[in-house]
């Protein structure tokens, strides 16, 4: 049950030791986004639900047991792909709201993994323009990331969602999507 904390505790721990058990020690879990639109195309069911407080704790208790068994998890999608109503894998989405109201619901849940000690964080292909006037994904907003790093103060390893997805490249190439990336603050590109 989702509203069993002891539950996802055991689903990280179960996660960490099969990922371990096949050789792999970086899971790209747990979904920190909000299950906030309905038309959402993307995140549904694969978020804890739509209660910032809620689901902070409960991406905090799957974090903090997955790595207690030694697998890196991973905070997905930085800030958030929980109010869009396009799927990034097609297009580049766009979030209307400002830092302020952001900080009181989307970004709840990623501050929770970061105070639980999350090792690495997924960007989202999402732009959020009353945020960053530039308007570019997330993955390459250097003010977006930089937020991340400081005011969460988040010091582990980011990481790219995948650059297959429209939503990456959003007007440019992927290779310069890539460069820029890199430059507003990612540390890993994904495919």
């Amino acid at each position: 049950s989702l509203e069993d904390e002891a539950a996802i505790a055991w689903a990280g721990r179960v996660t960490a030791r099969d990922a371990l058990a096949v050789g792999l020690n970086w899971i790209f879990a747990p979904v920190a986004d909000l299950d906030l639109e309905p038309e959402n195309p993307i995140v549904q069911t694969r978020a804890f639900g739509a209660d910032p407080a809620r689901v902070g704790r409960q991406v905090a208790a799957w974090v903090a047991a997955c790595q207690a068994e030694g697998a890196l998890a991973c905070a997905k999608h930085y800030p958030g792909h929980g109010r869009t109503r396009h799927d990034s894998h097609d297009r580049l989405p766009t979030v209307d709201l400002p830092l302020a109201a952001l900080t009181t619901s989307d970004l709840v849940p990623f501050a929770s993994a970061v105070a639980a000690g999350v090792g690495s964080v997924m960007t989202s292909h999402v732009a959020f323009p009353r945020w960053d006037p530039a308007g570019v994904p997330a993955t390459r907003s250097p003010v977006i990331l930089g937020h991340l790093r400081e005011a969460l103060g988040f010091q582990g390893l980011v990481v790219t969602d995948a650059f297959i997805m429209s939503g990456a490249q959003a007007g440019i190439t992927e290779a310069a999507a890539a460069v820029a990336s890199i430059a507003a603050g990612c540390d890993i590109l994904l495919y």
